[in-house]
């Protein structure tokens, strides 16, 4: 998940130093609140993971997974488009569901990390899940 953060301040700081400043959003990684998954899945079948997160305002807008792969593990978090703006209204109530597609190409057990924020000792924290994956 560091590295998530640092490529995520990195991807900031190239946005931040371009020419224009019309710069109207950016990008944040949002907690995810549950996951409904099965436990087997078969190979070479795209498959659906529910995930539910919580909208942080009304100017956060669901862009797409971040989802890392390392062999058997997959680390996933929600990462979400603030656009910068004054009238924007906290939310933190409003819950939004995104459907994963998962698509194992070989037989194993895959071990899912879901992000789902920081503890106040500022230590990632995540929702833990196996699945095996047949033919």
């Amino acid at each position: 998940m560091k590295k998530l953060i640092c490529l995520l301040t990195f991807v900031l700081v190239l946005t931040s130093c371009s020419v224009s400043e019309d710069q109207t959003y950016s990008y944040e990684i949002t907690p995810i609140s549950t996951v409904t998954m099965a436990t087997k899945y078969a190979a070479d079948s795209t498959s659906v993971i529910n995930v539910k997160y919580l909208r942080p305002s009304s100017c956060h807008l669901f862009n797409d997974f971040y989802y890392k792969k390392d062999v058997f593990n997959r680390t996933v978090a929600i990462e979400t488009l603030r656009v910068n703006q004054d009238n924007c209204q906290a939310d933190g109530v409003t819950v939004v569901e995104k459907q994963l597609k998962f698509t194992p190409v070989a037989t194993g057990t895959y071990h899912f990390k879901f992000f789902t924020g920081t503890n106040t000792a500022g230590v990632d924290q995540y929702l833990e899940y196996d699945a095996l994956v047949d033919h």
